[in-house]
């Protein structure tokens, strides 16, 4: 998706196992977060700093990304990942997060000339917003400029194993749950194959989206 913005430059945290694979996707610097400092690591290459940091961690990362930010830079905050660190939340964690959260003011805000957006899916009920985002991402992707990248499949009864590779961070893409019932003999899916399926589902959707009746749509380490 960032992509598809012109001249993009695109800095990625990851550890170093995925970033051959996210280097593929489009990052243009991926840093491993486990071994270096990403804030020093982006100012080697960008001193001024980026004019976006989108954050799924929260905590003093959100403080981080607000210092990374040109002037006019926007931080959109949409997750916090820092409060889960094993397979559920951590309420040690979530005090820790909680307490290096970022605090700020408007009139900080018009001292930095900065900004600061949250997004949250689970608390978007425009209907027309989500059918106008989908049908955007349809287009984008019959048109080849986007494809998203299937790690894995696993059938609902299965979800919590797909929670575990989740949590363990074992997944380079998306995890997908599978509605109808598994078989007994049959495995999880990944990579080539799960992607194929996936594509198969996508190209399912499209179909829909031409009827005349409605259109329909949805895509840290």
């Amino acid at each position: 998706l960032c992509q598809t913005v012109q001249d993009v430059t695109i800095f990625g945290t990851a550890s170093a196992s995925k970033h051959e694979t996210i280097s593929q996707g489009g990052v243009t610097h991926p840093i491993d977060y486990r071994t270096k400092d990403y804030v020093t690591e982006i100012r080697k290459i960008s001193p001024k700093g980026v004019d976006i940091v989108l954050d799924p961690l929260g905590g003093s990362d959100s403080q981080k990304g607000f210092s990374l930010l040109k002037p006019l830079g926007m931080l959109i905050v949409f997750g916090a990942a820092n409060c889960v660190t094993g397979q559920k939340k951590n309420l040690l964690a979530m005090a820790k997060t909680w307490y290096n959260q970022l605090t700020l003011n408007t009139l900080k805000l018009m001292q930095t000339n900065k900004a600061i957006s949250g997004f949250h899916l689970g608390y978007i009920h425009d209907e027309e917003l989500f059918k106008k985002t989908l049908v955007k991402l349809l287009e984008l992707y019959q048109q080849g400029k986007i494809k998203p990248r299937i790690d894995s499949c696993y059938h609902f009864e299965e979800v919590v194993e797909a929670m575990k590779r989740m949590h363990d961070r074992q997944n380079i893409g998306k995890i997908i749950l599978l509605p109808e019932p598994k078989k007994s003999e049959e495995k999880p899916k990944s990579n080539a194959e799960a992607a194929e399926n996936a594509e198969k589902n996508e190209a399912a959707v499209s179909e829909k989206k031409e009827e005349p009746a409605e259109e329909v749509e949805a895509e840290k380490d």
